[in-house]
C-alpha cells in the first residue's frame, strides 16, 4: 500500500501521527490512506493514555504489536471458518452423492 513506486499512479497524501506530519507516497485511494493513518493515530493515543511509555518510538512499536496481534487473530479467525465451511461443504457432497445413489 504505501511507498510503492512501480504504479505511475503514485500520490502524496499528508497525514497526522501521533502529532507529526507525514507525507504517504501510495497508489491506493487517499481516503483509505488517511483512515489507516487515523487508525495507526488512535492506537498509539491508545497506547501512550495508558501510560506504557512516554517515548513515541516505543508508543510506535506497543501499537504496532497491538496492531498485528489484531490482523494474526482476525487471519486466524478467517483460516477456521474457511476450514469449517470446507469441512461443512464436504459432508454435503457426501450426503448428495449418497442420497443419489441411493435412488439410482
Amino acid at each position: 500500500m504505501i511507498d510503492d513506486t512501480r504504479n505511475t499512479k503514485t500520490t502524496t497524501i499528508k497525514v497526522d501521527i501521533f502529532g507529526k506530519e507525514y507525507s504517504i507516497r501510495s497508489n491506493e485511494n487517499s481516503d483509505l490512506v488517511v483512515e489507516v493513518a487515523r487508525f495507526v493515530d488512535s492506537k498509539m493515543r491508545e497506547i501512550d493514555k495508558g501510560g506504557h511509555s512516554s517515548n513515541p518510538v516505543q508508543v510506535a512499536v506497543l501499537a504496532a504489536m497491538n496492531i498485528s496481534a489484531d490482523l494474526f487473530s482476525a487471519q486466524r479467525s478467517k483460516e477456521e471458518a474457511f476450514s469449517d465451511i470446507d469441512k461443512r461443504c464436504k459432508e454435503l457432497i457426501e450426503r448428495i452423492s449418497s442420497a443419489i445413489h441411493q435412488d439410482s
